[in-house]
């Protein structure tokens, strides 16, 4: 007698809803027609045959129900006796009772949240599993939104935390919600889902704008259209700039949250007065407090800074320093004029006094002028600068005159980034403009260009041109006079006052741009933009400013 197969397995999943499949024994005899009976252990009750007893050669299907079994592994057995056959046959029956897929359940599959405030509350998800111990990772989808923590385990009988929170501080208001996922992923279990999503959405509020300053601060009267600039608080794309009393939005340019452009058109300009200016966001932001820009000819100054470094807290004798405001200078600009050697202290019929003494005049335009700082001014706050435009009424300011206030003049004119600069190599003796595509080597000499260096002279030259033509240096001059002090310089963090070999008058400038020739240190850091300070006097120029080095 011969049993096919002499083994069955059964697998069952605890709570689905079939149950397996019978399955079949084959039983055959070496010859003739016998009979036979089956039997199973009476107290395995989970297992069965179709067949108590037959003639051979017969098919025994044999089934199982594994209801209300607990999870497990179960082994039963079937005996086939058959007549004239000593030894029974006995099929090995086994029964693997599984767990269902554990279930990683979310408390909530959104969130919403809303700014301001910016960061806002933290809001909660609770993970919990039905069965076997669940490993969580959870990403956040957007870089204004965060999960904590990022990775863990759910027990059962427990939950695990999600804590979530948006921080809203880049992000500009808008009426639709700003929307990202939490993406939750299971491992280390069957489950039923591998990845579950969390929508956050959060919408961004508008809140009341602000107004700091207007530049300028005067429009001219009967001009043409005229571009403000608003410095303040909370400006995004929907922000709008309007004239109060008048309807219509200005034409607008949003720079930043903090800045922004607006076109004055020409006929709000047609008359003098002030032009109450308001910045509005729509709901529920609403509209800042109105700035007044006046509208008028008369000239105003709207501020002095250094002709270098665009610094205004002080400015020493001998400085360059440039003037902007409205109608301060001709409509048609104007360059310095040399006679005799000396710039001349009334350009375009513009004339400046500073404390009272007649400043050497270098550019004039409508809205701006450039000027020499007279070394005879006296040291000291609140010094009288008088800007006279013709016969129009002065306009007048005051500054603070210091010792020193150095400025370095930069490539861009900005003020700041690259140092306008000239190489000399060490070696090769050529001179070219310091750039990223000619940069200063270690060991070449750098001259850099400041102003603000404060009187050095002998004698007050306010004015003088240095050069062969006009203006003859006398005797007593040669060599040209130098700071002395010398400047200290450092170049990529490493001091370079050793290697400062002149800090005198520029050839061919007018006295009071300063010309420092220095060698690039041994130790310097190199690149695009290696930072320069230097120091005269004890006070430092403008930060920001860079060099061009290469080893």
């Amino acid at each position: 007698m011969t049993t096919t197969p002499g083994t069955l397995t059964f697998t069952y999943q605890e709570g689905a809803a079939a149950l397996p499949r019978a399955q079949s024994v084959a039983v055959k005899p070496s010859s003739g027609k016998p009979t036979f009976t089956t039997a199973t252990p009476p107290s395995d009750y989970w297992l069965t045959v179709n067949m108590d007893s037959g003639v051979l050669p017969a098919s025994i299907s044999v089934e199982v129900n594994p209801t209300s079994l607990p999870v497990g592994s179960y082994t039963s057995s079937m005996t086939i006796t058959v007549s004239g056959v000593a030894s029974p046959a006995v099929v090995t029956v086994s029964l693997e009772i599984t767990s269902p897929p554990s279930t990683l359940s979310l408390s909530t599959n959104s969130l919403i949240f809303s700014a301001p405030p910016s960061p806002s509350i933290a809001q909660t998800v609770m993970l919990s599993t039905n069965g076997s111990p669940i490993a969580f990772t959870a990403t956040a989808g957007a870089a204004w939104l965060s999960v904590s923590p990022a990775v863990g385990i759910v027990l059962p009988g427990d939950q695990a935390m999600l804590s979530i929170n948006v921080d809203a501080t880049n992000l500009a208001p808008k009426v639709a919600p700003y929307s990202a996922n939490i993406t939750v992923v299971a491992s280390g279990a069957s489950v039923t889902a591998k990845s579950q999503n969390i929508t956050v959405y959060v919408t961004v509020n508008s809140l009341t704008p602000t107004i700091a300053s207007i530049w300028p601060p005067v429009l001219p009267e009967n001009a043409g259209a005229q571009t403000i600039t608003i410095r303040g608080t909370s400006f995004y794309s929907a922000t709008g700039v309007f004239v109060q009393g008048v309807a219509a939005p200005l034409v607008t340019t949003v720079l930043s949250p903090s800045a922004l452009m607006a076109v004055v058109p020409a006929p709000l300009l047609t008359q003098g007065g002030v032009l109450n200016i308001i910045v509005e966001n729509p709901a529920p932001g609403g509209s800042s407090a109105p700035t007044g820009v006046s509208v008028t000819n008369v000239p105003t100054i709207f501020g002095v800074f250094s002709a270098a470094s665009y610094a205004s807290a002080a400015f020493s004798p001998g400085e360059l320093v440039t003037m902007f405001g409205s109608n301060i200078g001709p409509a048609i600009p104007a360059t310095m004029s040399v006679v005799q050697g000396y710039v001349t202290t009334s350009l375009g019929n513009v004339t400046v006094t500073i404390d009272g003494q007649n400043a050497p005049i270098l550019y004039v335009s409508a809205s701006q002028v450039t000027v020499q700082v007279p070394y005879e001014a006296i040291i000291g706050a609140g010094q009288t600068v008088i800007v006279t435009n013709g016969a129009n009424p002065p306009a007048s300011t005051t500054i603070n005159i210091a010792p020193a206030a150095p400025g370095i003049f930069t490539a861009d004119g900005s003020g700041e980034g690259e140092a306008s600069a000239i190489n000399t190599g060490a070696t090769s003796g050529l001179v070219t403009l310091n750039s990223t595509t000619n940069p200063a080597h270690i060991g070449d000499t750098v001259s850099l260009y400041l102003t603000g260096e404060g009187n050095y002279n002998p004698s007050l030259l306010t004015g003088a041109v240095n050069t062969n033509t006009g203006f003859v240096i006398p005797v007593s001059y040669t060599p040209l006079p130098q700071l002395s002090p010398l400047p200290t310089v450092s170049i990529g963090g490493v001091d370079a006052s050793a290697g400062v070999s002149y800090a005198g008058v520029v050839p061919g400038s007018i006295l009071g741009v300063l010309q420092i020739n220095v060698v690039v240190p041994l130790g310097s850091s190199t690149g695009t933009a290696v930072p320069l300070t230097v120091t005269i006097g004890g006070v430092t120029a403008q930060s920001n400013v860079t060099l061009n080095v290469h080893p």
